[in-house]
């Protein structure tokens, strides 16, 4: 399409300038489905691309569960471990947990629960459900991935009081 002298400079991308204010302040919002298949990409590590990054990288493992006819949402339900924080006592320890994704995902966050062993943590109640907005310094928001939960997760068990308790707990048997 050709565009004529001021009509092409205000419709151009070169600079953010470029564009009227009411068209760069709004947000594209991505559908619920293609931002699960691109973290399904991220979890499975297609093309060797991951959201699990630094610290956590290889000791944070995701995906889907497994689908059946039966499922009605095949994106709505994930599972996967951490394991504990290395040169710790939960370093020993593999962490399984469920993410379960609501219908208004990626306005409303993922719900996780762990499952096993038991952990005692400030942000997990006693049946092994996140609150997310009691994990230190972590806020919600739609850009925000799967990913990015377990890794504040897994970076708050470096509680020294949440790790002793939860491997001593876990040696008991005591599990969710």
């Amino acid at each position: 399409r050709n565009f004529a002298g001021s009509q092409r400079n205000r419709w151009t991308c070169d600079t953010d300038t470029s564009l009227p204010t009411d068209i760069m302040e709004k947000k594209i919002k991505i559908p619920r489905s293609f931002k699960l298949l691109e973290e399904y990409d991220y979890a499975v590590g297609k093309e060797n691309k991951t959201k699990i990054t630094g610290q956590h990288k290889g000791l944070i493992n995701y995906g889907l569960m497994d689908y059946t006819r039966e499922s009605k949402d095949p994106l709505g339900s994930w599972r996967g471990i951490i394991i504990g924080i290395q040169g710790k006592q939960s370093g020993e320890l593999l962490y399984n947990f469920e993410v379960t994704i609501p219908n208004n995902y990626p306005d409303t966050p993922p719900i996780v629960r762990i499952k096993g062993p038991k952990m005692d943590m400030p942000a997990i109640d006693s049946r092994g459900y996140v609150n997310l907005s009691r994990l230190p310094g972590f806020s919600w928001a739609p850009d925000k991935w799967i990913a990015d939960v377990l890794m504040e997760i897994r970076k708050n068990m470096n509680n020294p009081n949440c790790l002793r308790t939860s491997t001593q707990r876990a040696r008991e048997g005591n599990y969710f």
